[in-house]
């Protein structure tokens, strides 16, 4: 479930969690 995902900083900077953004973003 991509609606309950929460974005924090340290996730972020970590590669799977800037591969999250990145598909959630292109999305």
């Amino acid at each position: 479930p991509l609606h309950g995902v929460q974005f924090h900083p340290e996730s972020v900077l970590t590669q799977s969690g800037y591969t999250m953004v990145a598909n959630f973003l292109a999305a």
